[in-house]
């Protein structure tokens, strides 16, 4: 109780003393003017102190505000009792009465937020309503009692355009200079909310894509005023400047904080009333300063909203981008946060986390029980985490973590011994899960790191049967001490495509004239050892490197063919592509410029493509297959009848050749069957003009029953075996 009385009384007296401060420096600062032989305040600045008062102490500050004004009152004006306490009531209730208003309106918090919040509702009545107010009682008290002649014009007995310049001054005083007296004030009253205002409102500005804008527009915004205060007159300054002044504010909005703006067009706005020189040269009339008068007011307000929705704006941005960067579920960062954080920082080791028996233990209890189990997880390691070290979100049962300190191996091992020593509970029921993780370096982004993290995700799997830590490593030594056999391959395979390891072999395919074309088959190099297709493809579709790796074969190709050119309209080699490729959006602008620029004509190269590309629904894949045949490419179906083909999707497809696969050529001499679906395929494929193309002739009796049948190129070891490029 004692505690509150003295929280009183302190509040009383600080604003008291603030008060009687404030008021009489204020009324001396006012900037003025004569308008009909008469004094007239151009903004009448106790009206800001009074609205800074009560926005500071709120209630608290109703008497000392009362006291302050009847004091000063008396010492300046020495009116009689009944006048002055007129003249007090018309000064202080209007204000008061739209104060509780608009408390009223807002709330309990209605002193807070300010120069944003609900910024509408204050301007309306503390900045238009309660100087009417105050106009309206002077006008009232004024034809009921009489005032000395310095004051009379003040209640009513000047002019029309005198009372209008008069309620404009108290508009001023309210909408553009409260903050002017509010910002010091505060910090007086609390010089922790100085270092705040820097912090927030300054601090922001001065950031090393802001900093050199600020400088400049303040430097600007100084030189401008102090020209316009300079005590001259002058028709260029006064005809170009002043219009610059509302450039400069309007340009700032953009890249400044609002506290600062709203801070710093009450200063110019006060230096320009002030000394008025050239603001107010070319003013003539009374008329003419009413209007100047009404452009201030109407600029403030529509600084005051462009600043709002602008802060709005930038808010929401930035809101949304949170969100964009983030899982709604766990509160985590998601992968667009860790492309942003590669491209910051594109050298780090990146680290996946497996839980097994999570996605299985999720069907029972439940999808948040992941999320509770993701939760807990981070919760648990983040004791464990350096700075800058942060976890990431992954669909299913994985957790990425971005590490950059030493030992990124032994640190792992010690996070997977604390996470398999305790138990998670989902609703008091201990969960069995057990931990698996891998770990590896990032070099790029983009599709690289997608790759890298497709990689990690199969390896850190792995890891979970003996609750270890694998790394994927470009180091052979590590690799063979930490990973498994088919790493060790995928790292052979990515260091032969770094390296350029691709050796190009050709096989020909004939008719029954010899003549014909090669089809192209590759070989992996590294270390010095080859690799068969049997090795490398199943780590090449496993691990997402098909693109890439058709794109290496196609440029090697063009590149022989570019040095061997040969005359001829005539098909030189058949290339085959992976299935994802085709699936790839840019794959066909791509392939087509490499194409131009090695000057290969498209009917050169025949694309051979499987069942699943030539009868796929992917709308990207069809599209692509589409733009190639329109430039000119042969399209293949390699493989045919073993998967997607049959006879109804046949009469619909989109090729020029198919090459029927082996296992109807094998034993075409011993099954009859196999020899009758041949020539049915054949029939069917004369019928759509379609070239036919068997595999895996190994003898003459299959050549002459296949001939027989229809085919029309043959390809296998009868006709000849796989040579290099060069030898073929």
């Amino acid at each position: 109780m004692k505690d509150r009385k003295y929280s009183y009384v302190r509040k009383f007296v600080l604003a008291l003393i603030l008060c009687l401060v404030a008021i009489p420096v204020s009324r001396f600062i006012s900037p003025s003017t004569i308008v009909d032989a008469s004094n007239v305040y151009l903004a009448w600045l106790p009206l800001s102190v009074t609205l800074a008062i009560i926005l500071l102490f709120g209630r608290h500050g109703i008497l000392p505000v009362i006291i302050g004004f009847a004091l000063i009152n008396e010492s300046f004006l020495r009116l009689p009792a009944a006048e002055a306490a007129v003249l007090l009531f018309c000064q202080l209730f209007s204000v008061l009465l739209m104060c509780a208003i608009v408390r009223w309106r807002l709330g309990s918090r209605w002193r807070h937020g300010i120069p944003n919040k609900d910024m509408g509702v204050r301007i309306l009545w503390l900045a238009f309503i309660a100087p009417v107010g105050i106009k309206v009682s002077m006008y009232i008290a004024g034809a009921w009692l009489n005032y000395p002649i310095h004051l009379s014009s003040f209640f009513g007995n000047g002019t029309i355009i005198y009372s209008i310049i008069d309620i404009q001054s108290l508009i001023c005083a309210a909408l553009i200079f409260t903050m002017i007296i509010y910002y010091p004030l505060r910090m007086i009253l609390n010089p922790r909310f100085a270092r705040t205002f820097w912090r927030r409102s300054v601090t922001p500005c001065l950031t090393r894509k802001k900093r050199l804008f600020t400088l400049v527009w303040m430097a600007t915004l100084i030189a401008t005023v102090i020209i316009l205060c300079a005590p001259f007159k002058s028709d260029i300054v006064a005809g170009y400047l002043v219009p610059v002044i509302f450039v400069i504010f309007t340009f700032g909005i953009s890249k400044l904080t609002p506290s600062l703006i709203t801070l710093s067009w009450p200063i110019s706005a006060f230096m320009l009333l002030a000394y008025n020189n050239n603001f107010f040269h070319g003013v003539r009339s009374d008329y003419s300063l009413a209007f100047v008068m009404s452009v201030l007011i109407c600029f403030t307000i529509n600084m005051l909203y462009m600043t709002r929705v602008f802060s709005r704006s930038q808010w929401l941005k930035q809101r949304w981008q949170a969100q964009a960067m983030s899982d709604p579920l766990t509160g985590l960062p998601n992968l667009r946060a860790l492309e942003k954080q590669i491209e910051q920082q594109p050298d780090c080791v990146v680290c996946c986390l497996h839980m097994k028996n999570l996605e299985f233990l999720s069907r029972h209890f439940g999808m948040m029980m992941r999320v509770h189990v993701k939760r807990s997880v981070t919760q648990a390691l983040q004791p464990l985490l350096h700075d800058g070290e942060r976890f990431f979100q992954l669909p299913g049962s994985e957790l990425l973590l971005v590490l950059t300190g030493p030992e990124t191996l032994a640190r792992l091992h010690n996070m997977l011994d604390y996470l398999n020593s305790r138990r998670i509970y989902w609703n008091n029921t201990g969960l069995e899960i057990e931990f698996g993780a891998s770990w590896g370096e990032l070099h790029g982004s983009g599709e690289a790191l997608h790759q890298t993290l497709g990689q990690l995700s199969w390896l850190s799997e792995q890891a979970c049967a003996e609750n270890q830590v694998l790394a994927l490593t470009n180091s052979l030594q590590v690799v063979n001490d930490q990973t498994t056999e088919r790493v060790l391959l995928l790292n052979k395979v990515k260091r032969a495509l770094d390296e350029g390891g691709i050796v190009l072999y050709a096989q020909p395919i004939v008719d029954a004239n010899g003549q014909g074309y090669h089809e192209i088959l590759t070989r992996l190099v590294s270390d010095g050892n080859i690799m068969t297709p049997d090795q490398f493809i199943p780590v090449i579709a496993q691990f997402n490197l098909g693109a890439r790796f058709d794109m290496q074969v196609v440029e090697s190709l063009l590149q022989w063919m570019q040095a061997h050119p040969q005359e001829g309209n005539r098909a030189r080699y058949s290339l085959n592509l992976m299935p994802l490729t085709l699936m790839q959006k840019q794959f066909s602008a791509q392939f087509l410029a490499l194409f131009e620029r090695y000057s290969v004509p498209a009917h050169e190269v025949i694309i051979e493509i499987t069942e699943e590309q030539a009868f796929s629904n992917s709308e990207i894949s069809i599209l692509n297959i589409m733009q190639l045949r329109q430039a000119g490419f042969k399209i293949a179906i390699d493989d045919f009848g073993t998967g997607y083909a049959n006879f109804e999707r046949l009469k619909r497809v989109q090729a020029d050749i198919i090459k029927i696969d082996g296992c109807f050529v094998r034993d075409i001499l011993q099954d009859k069957q196999d020899a009758m679906i041949v020539k049915a395929i054949c029939e069917l494929a004369k019928a759509k003009s379609l070239t036919v193309v068997a595999e895996f002739v190994e003898n003459e009796a299959q050549r002459e029953i296949l001939l027989n049948a229809g085919v029309d190129y043959l390809q296998g070891y009868l006709l000849g075996k796989p040579q290099p490029l060069a030898d073929a």
